[in-house]
């Protein structure tokens, strides 16, 4: 990559599985399975009004033997955080960058699916793809989370990165874009929630498995600074342990 790299092995994948399976098994400690048990003892998070607690209520929510897509990046961190039925069916799609067609994914699988289908997408994935609703295959078992903080999330949460009002501009894309009028030209019915009483209220409708006459789009709007610092507070709570 960047002209840097020095080395490549080609191989096929199921040889270089098939090689290193037996490497596996052998190994002191078990990292994998030591990781695993530990996370398993870490208590689900309990976030006030923020992304985080939008797709938590979401996970909460779910009605059983449903197909849940993750479009990428800041939902997919958020989500492994919260404990997921095994009913549920988990899709991911990453994109090059890491935003190209989650959307447009969503929406083919749920075009030949005969399970609810539902969405978790952040603002910036759901803009660049936004065309993806306007498809005459788009069925009444489609939702979509549409988590709007006016921004790239993720660019406030790395180190070394400063937010300057260039980089607002040109890293995080900040924005003062609503789906409302988008998502009604094309017949969803549209719900938003400004704070947590509204995010209740909506939830109910938007994982109602009867309400199935048109596909919904709720939207989340949070404040991305608040969100960033909620996220960081978390972690860093979890090293004090």
């Amino acid at each position: 990559l960047y002209g840097s790299l020095t080395t490549v092995i080609e191989m096929d994948p199921f040889e270089f599985l098939e090689k290193i399976a037996s490497l596996l098994d052998n190994r002191t400690p078990e990292y994998p399975r030591v990781w695993e048990n530990y996370c398993k003892t870490i208590p689900e998070p309990e976030f006030a009004y923020s992304e985080m607690a939008a797709v938590g209520a979401l996970i909460k929510s779910l009605p059983e033997s449903c197909a849940l897509h993750l479009a990428n990046s800041s939902v997919v961190r958020y989500a492994q955080l919260y404990a997921i039925p095994s009913t549920i069916e988990v899709c991911c799609n990453r994109g090059t960058s890491g935003i190209e067609g989650s959307l447009s994914t969503a929406v083919g699988y749920a075009a030949a699916s005969d399970k609810l289908n539902f969405i978790a997408i952040g603002d910036l994935s759901f803009f660049y793809d936004m065309n993806a609703l306007w498809n005459v295959n788009v069925r009444p078992n489609l939702r979509i989370l549409l988590l709007n903080n006016g921004g790239g999330e993720i660019f406030h949460t790395l180190p070394g990165l400063d937010m300057s009002g260039t980089s607002h501009k040109f890293i995080a894309a900040v924005h003062k874009t609503s789906a409302k009028g988008w998502a009604e030209e094309q017949g969803f019915l549209y719900l938003q929630a400004e704070n947590e009483e509204e995010l209740a209220e909506s939830m109910q409708i938007f994982t109602q498995p009867e309400a199935k006459e048109r596909p919904v789009l709720l939207e989340v709007f949070t404040n991305k600074n608040k969100d960033a610092r909620m996220l960081k507070n978390y972690y860093y709570q979890l090293k004090q342990k």
